[in-house]
């Protein structure tokens, strides 16, 4: 492969203004995109990407990822033609349907078959986005409209959150990308990226973009990074998904629900600066496209953002 790649940044909320800051940083520094989550409780990602939007030129932004299941796709397809004109050629629109504990408990809504549930939810944003209009009656939503004549479809990429194989197959079938976080080189190439082609073979179609994730944490002291792991895994934990997931990969879980020593040197971008633009390439090397590069500051957060950012613009084309 190629010795460079395209690489984003992802930016946390809250609290806003900081995030808003970060994303004018990565464009200084040359950064080719940033990717903002949105969390079932929180400040909203999409938005935040139209606030970005008002005070950047150049960076792509991209919702990584929108929870669909809150949202009905119509009302969501609304929201991204504000996006898509405010950043026009630069917005990507990144959904997923989280996890049922999540939507169920928190929001109170039925998780239901989520593959279905996402077809469905893709059919209605590509036809409204990119064919100007949809006719549906399905399992999950009837959805009779079209764009007013003055609209012309803006056609962003829609990008789907996929952590295990029957999600990666469908992104593949029907996306334009594929967004997968915890994962090493392993797993993207025995597991992930086969996974992806498949669905793109099913859809007769060139396979999308392989998006991952990959969460660096700048220092070679391992007892540090074992701590920044299983502080940000603790959020997931409970999610079967994840344990699913991390047991098809080779590194199950222990009885605690905690990530193994191994399993955490496998996924985890940690060093100096050269080790660190190492370690990411070989993630690209293993089959991801694009990386999407998230940064646990330690001690001088300004300071060892901008190493990492340095390090993401000489690896991007």
């Amino acid at each position: 492969m190629a010795s460079t790649v395209p690489v984003g940044v992802v930016v946390f909320p809250p609290p806003v203004r900081p995030v808003l800051d970060a994303i004018v940083r990565a464009e200084a520094a040359g950064v080719r995109a940033a990717w903002v989550p949105s969390w079932p409780v929180g400040p909203d990602g999409l938005s935040i990407v139209n606030a970005a939007a008002a005070r950047t030129t150049r960076i792509g932004l991209a919702s990584g990822i929108s929870i669909t299941y809150p949202t009905h796709p119509l009302a969501r397809a609304n929201e991204a033609l504000v996006a898509a004109e405010l950043a026009p050629g630069r917005f990507r629109l990144g959904i997923g349907a989280s996890h049922k504990p999540e939507i169920e408990e928190r929001y109170g809504l039925s998780f239901g078959k989520p593959l279905a549930h996402l077809r469905e939810y893709v059919a209605v944003l590509r036809g409204m986005l990119w064919e100007g209009g949809v006719e549906l009656d399905g399992e999950y939503y009837r959805v009779h409209a079209a764009l007013p004549p003055m609209l012309i479809p803006p056609r962003p990429p829609i990008v789907l959150a996929a952590l295990r194989q029957n999600m990666l197959r469908l992104a593949g079938e029907i996306a334009d990308g594929a967004m997968l976080i915890w994962s090493g080189p392993s797993y993207i190439r025995s597991i992930a990226r086969p996974a992806l082609e498949a669905g793109a073979r099913v859809g007769q179609r060139p396979c999308p973009a392989l998006i991952v994730g990959a969460n660096v944490v700048p220092t070679n002291d391992f007892g540090t990074v074992r701590e920044v792991a299983q502080g940000a895994f603790s959020v997931y934990a409970t999610l079967p998904t994840y344990r699913k997931m991390f047991q098809e990969a080779g590194y199950p879980l222990d009885a605690q629900g905690r990530l193994s020593d191994e399993f955490i040197h496998e996924v985890v971008v940690y060093g100096d600066q050269d080790t660190i633009h190492r370690r990411l390439l070989a993630l690209h090397e293993a089959g991801a496209d694009e990386l999407a590069v998230s940064v646990s500051p330690l001690t001088d957060p300004i300071g060892e953002e901008a190493a990492v950012l340095e390090v993401l613009a000489r690896l991007s084309p």
